[in-house]
């Protein structure tokens, strides 16, 4: 490690990806911003390997004894990070791509607005062989995205930066959604602090139909779901209209969405 602390760390969760986790920091180590990044193995049978350092960022490698789920390895990464104080914390997962200028604009949006908690960008959504599929365009405005959060999150996870200080207020991940961690964090950060998007495609996002994004897509819907139920308010009617929303979803296979999100969303 050296001696200067970058006000930013990335942190980067991996299960039995080693492939991808090098293409993503092999892009990392390309960046010539200030930062740190910290990857978390969350009990891989055959443990994951990078480097101890790519390009001019320093990598910290936990690994936990067993598989937790990311939830338990997000927070055992958070936890190393918010203890060497970094300012702000910004998400990726094995195979994502930062896109040029991505971070310094999210830390730009941070030090000029500090009532804003979290923001994310808009994505590049490509399949496993890195073939084009469409580009997921998020509201931009609080308002807009709290509204947005009664049927589905307001940001992609592997897009956001954190506000550690706001992370320290409002908690960590918890582990009562499984696989709508991000789901929780993000309305319960737009109840205390305020929500960005920044309207530009500033992150690769890799759309898998053999990874968690198929396989585990009804238990999402599932936890999903129970979000919506814990935070429901009973005159929104957008409250209603969400958890509607969210049972037809649970009767439309994977690869029809995808089909439709790619003529949809070109």
């Amino acid at each position: 490690m050296t001696g200067f602390l970058p006000e930013l760390c990335v942190l980067i969760p991996a299960y039995k990806d080693q492939a991808g986790l090098v293409r993503t920091l092999e892009v990392l180590g390309q960046m010539n911003h200030p930062f740190d990044i910290v990857v978390v193995d969350d009990g891989s049978p055959v443990p994951i390997r990078c480097d101890a350092r790519y390009g001019r960022h320093d990598v910290t490698l936990q690994r936990l004894d067993r598989n937790q789920g990311i939830e338990h390895a997000l927070n055992a990464g958070l936890e190393t990070i918010l203890a060497r104080d970094h300012r702000f914390i910004a998400r990726l997962d094995c195979g994502d791509l930062p896109l040029p200028g991505r971070f310094e604009r999210q830390i730009e949006l941070l030090h000029d607005r500090t009532d804003v908690g979290m923001v994310g960008t808009w994505a590049r959504c490509v399949n496993d062989d890195g073939a084009y599929l469409f580009t997921l365009r998020f509201p931009i405005e609080h308002e807009r995205m709290l509204r947005h959060q009664r049927y589905v999150p307001a940001l992609l996870h592997p897009t956001i930066m954190i506000r550690a200080e706001a992370l320290r207020e409002i908690g960590l991940y918890s582990d009562r959604y499984k696989t709508a961690e991000d789901y929780d964090l993000f309305v319960r950060m737009g109840r205390r602090w305020r929500l960005a998007n920044i309207p530009e495609v500033l992150t690769q996002y890799t759309v898998s139909e053999t990874g968690t994004t198929a396989a585990r897509r009804k238990q999402n819907l599932v936890s999903r779901m129970r979000v919506q139920r814990d935070y429901f308010q009973w005159s929104d009617p957008h409250a209603w209209a969400g958890l509607a929303r969210t049972l037809v979803f649970m009767a439309i296979p994977f690869t029809w969405l995808t089909a439709i999100k790619k003529k949809a969303w070109k």
